[in-house]
């Protein structure tokens, strides 16, 4: 008997397949979404690692600069503890064995603001530095990646020492050497040299013009001499070879020529004459001059000045129309446009801006100082006493030189900062008195009243302290002065020899010297001192080096010994921005730097500054 078999239903193989094909691709995603998930997680720790070592780079550095901030020098570095103390090594450093740290020092520049300026500052910043600390890596060992982290650190823990000052210079001892004033800031502003030796230059030539010189200026290859002769009161003399100075014309300027000045192409004189005080010249061919007006001022005329707006300041001989003003836009009528009266003869004026220095014949107040904004109306805002009638004013900045009828202390400075209220800063004997001043640079030059030194030079580098460097016979008296920087051109009373020239001073250097600083207290038993450094003018054949001594008492630094950088007397600080070393046992509150000059015995070299940086 046969049994009837169901139908019955399965899988087939397809299905099975396709089965296990779609397990497949749900499991791999989800495979893979793991494994990427995994992946990620292990960047961003390994990101997270470098950052922290990164930051620790900028931390340690930091420290450094705390304890020394010259030990942060430029260039590339690593990282290197021991005995728990961070030091730079050489880059990259190894890290955990899988990154490399690289700390990267370099300096920063400024604008002119102190802002800091990457890409265009021009101002050398010394109390900051960039540093960049690098983390680089390969990823899965393949693959470079780095992260990058900035600072700018700064050396925000030192106090500094610092000298530059002509006041702070003084304060110190000097050996063989000098403060000169240099131009600021600070106002106050001083260099320290070596000493100089200044002596007379041996050419001497002169020219005869048959008169006596009574004053003289100079322009180009020319000098203008006011002569005392009636007729030929201007002799226009060729001084293109001093050596052999030439008179090429002569003028006549109504009288006998008693003072000269020279502006563009023309020369304004003071004339010995009651009808034509004031003569006006045409010089712009010195070979042929042309007399473009005598006038009239009621007196004798003296020192003329013109300003910018041509207008003529002449003094006279008479008390009553003492100072006057002219319009001399038209060279040939000039126009009385003011008259001042000073109740004496006024012999001399100057010009500052909208003010007049006005020197007169009064032994008692012969400096006066005029407001002359408004020429109408000229304003007297006050007067002083320097002993004697004055003869010459020669400004400098906010400084007057000026010379009087003093034999025994003719020469006066002025300190005119303050306009209302100047006030004397020092006077000195220069051998006679003085008829009239110049200027070349750090040296004024003197013409005497006087038959056997008509000459003086004066060295005024530092307007408090000039001293008198040389008095020279010129063989006559010197009534006037002028000076073209080469030479110096001295009118005289000799009728042989109406102007002689000389050469400017001759300066020259001593060999060697010091300079010792003022005994500074830094405030704490404590201190660490972290470099010093210093600013200088370098010249071949010269050296500028340096030394510290320092002591916990003051009465202790004389007995203490001069070191250099190895703490030892046998070495000198000879680079700026070098780390001090102490002598070994020495105290620290109190300290002192001593500068060794040398030079070729030509050019001192210059220090402008001196800085000790250190912490309390």
């Amino acid at each position: 008997m046969f049994r009837k078999l169901k139908n019955q239903k399965g899988f087939s193989i397809i299905e099975v397949l396709l089965a296990l094909a779609m397990f497949s691709i749900v499991t791999v995603g989800i495979l893979y979404m793991s494994i990427d998930t995994m992946h990620r997680d292990i960047t961003i720790s390994t990101n997270q690692e470098a950052l922290l070592y990164a930051q620790e780079g900028l931390e340690v550095s930091r420290n450094i600069a705390d304890k020394s901030f010259l030990s942060l020098a430029n260039g590339d570095h690593g990282l290197q503890l021991d005995s728990g103390e961070w030091s730079f090594i050489v880059a990259p450093e190894a890290v955990d064995s899988f990154y490399d740290r690289t700390i990267n020092v370099s300096d920063v520049y400024s604008d002119e603001s102190g802002n800091i300026d990457e890409d265009s500052g021009t101002f050398f910043d010394p109390d900051v530095k960039k540093v960049i600390v690098e983390i680089e890596w390969l990823e899965g060992g393949v693959i470079p990646k780095s992260v990058e982290l900035s600072s700018y650190v700064t050396d925000w823990k030192g106090d500094d020492l610092i000298r530059t000052t002509c006041t702070e210079w003084e304060s110190g001892t000097h050996g063989s050497t000098q403060s000169f004033v240099i131009d600021g800031p600070p106002v106050d502003n001083c260099e320290i040299r070596l000493n100089e030796l200044a002596v007379p230059s041996e050419f001497f030539s002169s020219a005869n013009v048959g008169k006596h010189g009574n004053d003289v200026v100079i322009d180009g290859n020319y000098a203008y001499l006011a002569v005392n002769s009636t007729w030929n009161g201007l002799s226009i003399i060729n001084i293109s070879n001093p050596s052999s100075p030439s008179e090429t014309s002569d003028e006549f300027v109504g009288g006998k020529g008693r003072y000269v000045f020279k502006k563009g192409d023309y020369i304004y004189m003071g004339v010995q004459s009651w009808l034509t005080g004031l003569a006006i010249v045409d010089v712009s061919n010195p070979n042929s001059a042309d007399w473009e007006a005598g006038w009239f001022i009621g007196h004798y005329g003296n020192k003329p000045t013109v300003d910018d707006d041509n207008n003529l300041f002449i003094g006279s001989d008479w008390d009553w129309y003492s100072m006057l003003i002219y319009d001399v836009t038209n060279k040939s009528f000039p126009i009385l446009t003011e008259i001042e009266d000073f109740n004496d003869d006024v012999h001399v004026i100057e010009l500052y801006g909208d003010y007049a220095f006005v020197g007169i014949d009064d032994d008692s107040d012969a400096l006066h100082i005029g407001d002359i904004s408004n020429l109408s109306e000229v304003d007297k805002i006050t007067s002083m006493d320097v002993g004697e009638e004055i003869n010459s004013i020669v400004r400098q900045g906010t400084i007057l030189y000026v010379g009087t009828e003093d034999s025994d202390d003719s020469l006066h400075i002025i300190d005119i900062s303050n306009i209302e209220s100047p006030s004397e800063i020092t006077s000195l004997d220069v051998g006679g008195e003085i008829e009239d001043i110049a200027i070349d640079g750090e040296y004024l030059y003197a013409a005497l009243n006087s038959t056997n030194s008509g000459l003086a030079s004066v060295n005024i580098s530092n307007p408090s302290a000039p001293s008198l460097t040389y008095n020279l016979d010129i063989e006559g008296k010197g009534t006037g002065i002028d000076t073209d920087g080469d030479y110096v051109y001295i009118s005289t009373n000799t009728s042989n020899r109406g102007l002689v020239i000389i050469g400017t001073t001759e300066v020259s250097s001593v060999t060697s010297g010091d300079y010792i600083s003022d005994i500074y207290n830094t405030g704490s038993a404590s201190t660490r001192f972290n470099y010093i450094e210093w600013e200088h003018t370098e010249v071949p054949g010269g050296d500028i080096r340096f030394q510290l001594r320092t002591s916990s008492s003051e009465e202790g630094l004389e007995s203490e010994t001069w070191v250099g950088p190895d703490g030892t007397n046998s070495t000198y600080y000879e680079t700026s921005r070098t780390p001090v070393v102490t002598s070994p046992g020495s105290g620290t509150q109190y300290v002192q730097f001593k500068a060794d000059i040398d030079s070729d015995g030509v050019t001192s070299p210059a220090i402008q500054s001196v800085t000790i940086n250190y912490t309390p």
